[in-house]
């Protein structure tokens, strides 16, 4: 801290007690109290609110050693973070190494869960200050990248998920957040498949590529980050169905999807810093205005990198290119969602909590199960990639009113059985 900063400080606890000095005040403490309940313009620091103790503190060392005593002290310790050690120091670089792109904030997440350090204890503020006062991310040599682009149209589309604003919805008692799912065509630049959803979810995220898919034609690659919905089995499945290749970045890699990065930003800064948030109040309408803002400005707007615009590069390219379409049919079945279970001995099989009645000829076997996300009841059994009949949930009254096959009775139970009707 600078001496002009400390003095200027000092004068301002000086003038807080000054009244106390010139006995200007009936009961210190009241004055004290008083004065603690309003936020007082600190010099360099902005508005604060004290403790009185804090003012009868000040009154004591200034009546110890005067104007001086009010003055901040230098910590002894000025730019060594005290909760860093070299263990931890050792950690953090560690994992700046293997993570070179990784935020602060992640950095926190990830050295919490690996137990490097403890709830309360170093806070993200500091661990940022740490990075940047030791120059940490400018020791790691940078990952080589060359720029690229790929020749045709639907060779790759890249995904992801953008957090978007709070918005206040019909249905819900207060703002909830939306997200914005959608994969950019690496060659046009074209966005493909998008969708605004409450839930960063499989479910939305199967929607958003079904809908894309069938009006732009199949990706030969999806290329995404490791996010939990982008890693999914479901997922993986429905890609090797479809006969795309379903490829990861490097763990918090996010400069190698730069270009559906930079189109986020251009939602950011170009459709919701003009969008009126207020006369949003459900999802249809907010998917609305974004399909009008990509049909008017993005998708017509010439993009730098490319030199045209998405939608003529799309076109263009289209002419002499086969893009390679699958029915709703086709696209439906491979997003099905799998499932395994073995059927009972009383030809049920469990799931989501409901019991399902089971043809009995697969008793004991392992069955293959597939559903849709928005019909999670009707489940079908298939058998070599066929759908072979569809399970009912299991009603144990009905089933009473036929016969009971497997069980069995000794002479002594049914004769005892018998004499207990009789009587």
């Amino acid at each position: 801290m600078i001496e002009k900063k400390r003095q200027d400080i000092a004068l301002f606890r000086y003038g807080v007690i000054a009244p106390v000095l010139s006995e200007n005040v009936d009961v210190q403490i009241e004055y004290f109290r008083k004065t603690a309940e309003k936020e007082l313009p600190v010099p360099h620091w902005g508005k604060k609110k004290y403790d009185p103790y804090t003012f009868k503190k000040w009154l004591k060392q200034y009546r110890h050693g005067g104007f001086d005593a009010l003055i901040p002290k230098e910590r002894n310790d000025k730019g060594r973070p005290r909760k860093i050690d070299d263990s931890l120091k050792k950690t953090i670089t560690e994992m700046l190494t293997a993570y070179p792109y990784l935020s602060g904030a992640a950095l926190h997440r990830l050295l919490l869960s690996e137990g490097a350090i403890g709830l309360g204890g170093l806070n993200e503020g500091t661990l940022r200050k740490f990075i940047r006062d030791n120059r940490l991310r400018e020791t790691i040599p940078p990952t080589p990248r060359k720029k690229f682009e790929k020749k045709h149209i639907n060779e790759l589309w890249t995904a992801d998920c953008m957090h978007g604003p709070y918005i206040k919805l019909e249905g819900y008692p207060r703002k909830h957040k939306v997200f914005l799912i959608a994969a950019i065509d690496d060659h046009s630049r074209m966005i493909c498949a998008h969708g605004w959803s409450t839930q960063e979810n499989a479910m939305a995220l199967e929607k958003v590529l079904k809908e894309g898919i069938a009006r732009f034609g199949l990706p030969k690659a999806l290329y995404c980050d490791n996010g939990s919905i982008f890693s999914s089995h479901h997922l993986q499945m429905a890609c090797a169905r479809l006969g795309i290749a379903l490829i990861h970045s490097k763990p918090y890699d996010s400069p190698s999807r730069g270009k559906i990065e930079r189109f986020f930003r251009t939602v950011r800064d170009k459709f919701l810093k003009l969008l009126d948030l207020n006369e949003i109040n459900d999802l249809h309408l907010l998917n609305l205005r974004f399909d009008k803002w990509l049909g008017k400005e993005y998708h017509y707007h010439h993009h730098s990198g490319i030199g045209d615009t998405p939608v003529q590069r799309f076109f263009t390219d289209s002419q002499d290119t086969p893009i390679k379409h699958v029915s709703q049919e086709e696209l439906d079945t491979a997003f099905l969602v799998t499932i395994y279970r073995t059927v009972r001995n009383d030809a049920t099989i469990s799931h989501n909590r409901i019991l399902y009645q089971c043809p009995p000829e697969l008793m004991g076997k392992k069955i293959e199960i597939r559903y849709t996300f928005d019909k999670p009841t009707q489940l079908m059994v298939y058998q070599d990639e066929r759908p072979r009949v569809t399970l009912t949930p299991c009603k144990p009254t009905e089933n009473a009113d036929t016969p009971a096959h497997g069980i069995s009775f000794s002479k002594a139970e049914i004769e005892r059985l018998r004499s207990g009707s009789e009587r």
